[in-house]
């Protein structure tokens, strides 16, 4: 079952919007890129979908409770081809995300494999279950 993001409807209306109506040819363009958000036991799990992008072109900051991502795919034309239509997504991608103090974002991990960004991000010790012995008398 699909749970229904009015949040994610209203990004991806903005997004196309932005689009739509963008001037041709004038600054650069940021997008959105999709993201996978999962939790479990280790932490929280991040999947940035970036196809197409340079790994040595993404940059990830954590600070002050916030992760961001950015990278980069440059639209590379080549002389003497004739483009009729272009839908890939080509320019700046930005992402960030209010992370909980619950999250220990001093020890993020990232990983880039097949044009998807991991990023693991560890729950905060003091949040970790511990287990307590108990002492027999």
């Amino acid at each position: 079952m699909l749970r229904f993001d009015p949040f994610r409807e209203l990004e991806e209306l903005q997004e196309r919007l932005a689009r739509a109506f963008a001037p041709q040819g004038q600054g650069p363009r940021v997008y959105a890129p999709p993201v996978d958000v999962m939790e479990d036991a280790e932490g929280l799990h991040l999947l940035v979908y970036l196809p197409g992008v340079d790994p040595e072109k993404v940059e990830v900051v954590a600070e002050e409770g916030v992760l961001s991502v950015k990278a980069e795919r440059p639209l590379e034309k080549q002389e003497g081809v004739a483009y009729h239509r272009l839908e890939g997504p080509y320019g700046t991608f930005a992402r960030s995300f209010n992370v909980p103090s619950t999250y220990d974002l001093s020890r993020v991990q990232a990983r880039f494999r097949h044009g998807v960004l991991h990023l693991l991000v560890p729950k905060a010790e003091a949040t970790r279950p511990k287990k307590i012995q108990v002492q027999v008398e």
